[in-house]
């Protein structure tokens, strides 16, 4: 896989029944409601509720490990030393989280320096262990068992030469005893730069901009070890996040500066040098993790003679390029809807991570280098995208450049003006342009800058086909759950099917089932996968159903025989399903002996948005909650879509030996459960069936 990478300092139509014999019950039968989240998104603060210190005065001894409080250059100007200054406030919590009870105290810094005493007014008369928060923290709240405490990271922040501003960083430490020294851990991340070239003594604010967020409030969970981590996925009643974090001042060439960050992995993230004027110059890097308690030094950013931005180039960039040496490289065309030109560079950092997760999704990881990825820029006059009734009738108008619309809360009218986004790819995608391709063999990836929930692909019989993601609060957590019903027999039903067959044949989902399969978290780049790699690119249907209706769909799957056939991952009958000769009539037995994973293969009731009637071929994968794992069946159908594009031929043989079996949900420490934290997970809604359109 061959990437450009513009700068790497931090080394950055008609809608057609697709199924249509249909029985259905005499009545839709409805059972009980999918349970209420065991755990609530929003923390109520308890801190008014907190007992104040009431026993004798006690001083601590406290210093700081990795990133400190304060960092300042030493007299001689030759290293950042790391201080306490005289008045920095912490609190200290002790906490019974059987009873509920909790007291907390004031603790002051009485001078400065590496190592120094903090003094309270007043002890504590309640046990440990206590928990030590710096700043001192007002917010407080425990859930199943575990303490969370607020704590703001800020957005904007004042330059210091050589060092940072008071109060930017949050630490933490928890001890046994009030004897015990106090070692702190800085829960931040800190970027160090410095800037080269002529323009540098011009700039007055620098930004670093992310796609999920950077600064902002956010929660420290504990864990029994009394190790904090940051969360997004819950937070206090007035959370407000920042994609970015600006520092502003008087810059000097060739001097150290800091940004302090949440820590955490950014996909893509780019830095913003601006004058007062208005003028700015963009860097855009991918990849890159901001450790915790660690600084990242940048190093000497060139800056060049004069500010760029104002010349955007909308000349395509060549992203990926294929390497695997096939007939012709598998073409994918990258386009964004609701970027205006001053968010050209928002649309590049959206694009890249959102191939980023394709590409490191299997089968995709495996085969990268078949591809071509071409990121097409096209600037809208406004930001966002029209808003719907739900039904397709727009009721707030957004001018964008390929008319992007759905619904405030709906997601099925979901939609672009098809024409334009297929004539746009076909006049701009090199590919199409030197004949390699047709447009009808160019999957297109449409990102809208909207903060909405949604997403959708719209797929022709044909091949032709966008899949359309928004940017979904830009970039916070989200989560998808397995049903919580599901059907009792892999067996078809007895006919006639009626209200009460259906009764007879489901259960929920048990305890045990829901925590071997885990609950997926993510972000919009796991919708984009789902929609772009799993339906648009892959052409599988969805294996989700409703919890909450008992529904049923028997008959031939017509979309199975389309010139370029789409859903067949599903079956429609459990004893011929497609994958029958390829995976359950191969020597399974030999396949689960050389790697586990593989006996998961199956023929499982449920698939196609119905509980019944239909089957899928393991019981879990993106195609239900969006996790980054496509089962063993669908990643063969990815990987015959490949070769067919790049005009190769498909070896049953060699697609074992490339097969990769991993579930990061399942196989790895990825999910809602972090070590023993159990965090809050706030369940999104399944999005709405691929939009299927026969071309004549």
């Amino acid at each position: 896989m061959s990437k450009r990478i513009l700068w790497a300092a931090a080394a950055l139509a008609a809608l057609v029944a697709c199924e249509k014999s249909y029985e259905e019950p005499a009545a839709s039968v409805v059972p009980e409601a999918e349970p209420e989240n065991a755990m609530p998104w929003i923390l109520k603060n308890m801190f008014d509720e907190a007992e104040p210190a009431n026993g004798a005065p006690f001083t601590f001894r406290a210093d700081f490990g990795g990133t400190r409080a304060h960092i300042e250059m030493n007299e001689a100007g030759t290293y950042a030393q790391s201080v306490w200054k005289a008045g920095d406030a912490a609190r200290i919590f002790a906490i019974d989280l059987s009873s509920g009870g909790y007291q907390y105290a004031e603790m002051t810094a009485a001078t400065g320096g590496a190592s120094v005493e903090f003094n309270t007014p007043s002890g504590l008369t309640m046990g440990s262990p206590f928990y030590v928060t710096f700043p001192a923290s007002s917010k407080v709240a425990k859930s199943n068992g575990r303490p969370l405490f607020g704590v703001n990271i800020p957005a904007e922040q004042e330059a210091v030469a050589g060092g940072i501003k008071d109060g930017y960083t949050v630490a933490y430490v928890t001890v046994q005893s009030t004897d015990e020294f106090l070692h702190f851990k800085n829960k931040v991340s800190l970027v160090r730069f410095r800037m080269s070239g002529a323009i540098a003594s011009q700039v007055k604010s620098v930004t670093i901009k992310g796609i999920s967020p950077l600064a902002g409030d956010a929660v420290l969970l504990v864990d029994s070890e009394g190790e904090a981590s940051y969360t997004d996925r819950v937070s206090f009643g007035s959370d407000v996040k920042s994609l970015t974090v600006t520092l502003s001042g008087d810059f000097v060439a060739g001097q150290d500066y800091y940004l302090v960050l949440k820590p955490g992995t950014q996909s893509s993230f780019k830095m913003i040098f601006a004058d007062g004027e208005g003028q700015s110059t963009t860097k855009i890097s991918t990849g890159f993790t901001f450790p915790e308690g660690r600084i990242s030094d940048f190093g000497t950013i060139d800056l060049g003679d004069a500010f760029t931005d104002d010349n955007v180039s909308y000349e395509p960039i060549p992203y990926m390029t294929a390497t695997a040496g096939a007939a012709k490289p598998v073409t994918i065309a990258v386009i964004g809807d609701g970027f205006t030109k001053d968010q050209m560079s928002d649309f590049e950092m959206l694009a890249k991570a959102g191939i980023d997760a394709l590409m490191n999704t299997e089968p995709y990881k495996s085969y990268s280098d078949y591809f071509n990825v071409w990121i097409l820029k096209a600037a809208s006059k406004e930001s966002g995208a029209s808003i719907t009734d739900g039904n397709g009738n727009v009721t707030t108008f957004v001018d964008t450049y390929f008319g992007s619309k759905w619904g405030e809360s709906s997601y099925s009218d979901m939609a672009a003006n098809a024409t334009e986004v297929y004539n746009f790819v076909s006049e701009n995608c090199p590919d199409i342009k030197n004949g390699i391709h047709p447009i009808q063999e160019v999957p297109v990836l449409l990102i809208v800058n909207d903060e909405r929930y949604g997403g959708i692909c719209h797929s022709s019989s044909n091949g032709q086909g966008y899949g359309m993601v928004p940017w979904t609060g830009h970039g916070r957590a989200l989560s998808w759950s397995f049903p919580s019903n599901m059907a009792s027999t892999d067996d078809p039903l007895p006919t006639p099917v009626t209200n009460e067959v259906l009764q007879a044949n489901y259960r929920k989902t048990t305890a045990e089932e829901m925590a071997a399969i885990k609950t997926n978290s993510g972000d919009w780049r796991n919708t984009l996968v789902h929609e772009f790699g799993g339906h648009c690119f892959g052409r599988l249907s969805d294996e989700y159903w409703s919890a909450t209706q008992l529904n049923y769909l028997s008959g031939p799957i017509d979309t199975q025989t389309w010139p370029v056939p789409f859903g067949k991952n599903l079956a429609h009958d459990p004893t011929a399903a497609p994958w029958k000769s390829d995976l359950l009539d191969y020597p399974l037995a030999t396949l689960v002996e050389k790697d586990a994973n593989y006996g998961r293969i199956g023929v499982f009731q449920g698939g196609g948005t119905k509980m019944f009637g239909r089957w899928r071929s393991e019981m879990i994968s993106c195609m239900i909650d969006n996790r980054f794992y496509f089962s063993t069946w669908q990643r063969m159908l990815i990987v015959q879509r490949i070769m067919t594009l790049s005009g190769s031929t498909f070896d049953v043989e060699s697609f074992w030996a490339n097969d990769v079996t991993t579930d990061p949900v399942r196989d790895t420490n990825v999910s809602s459960v972090m070590g023993d934290m159990s965090l809050p997970v706030q369940i999104m809604p399944p999005l709405p069936e691929p939009v299927l359109t026969v071309v004549e």
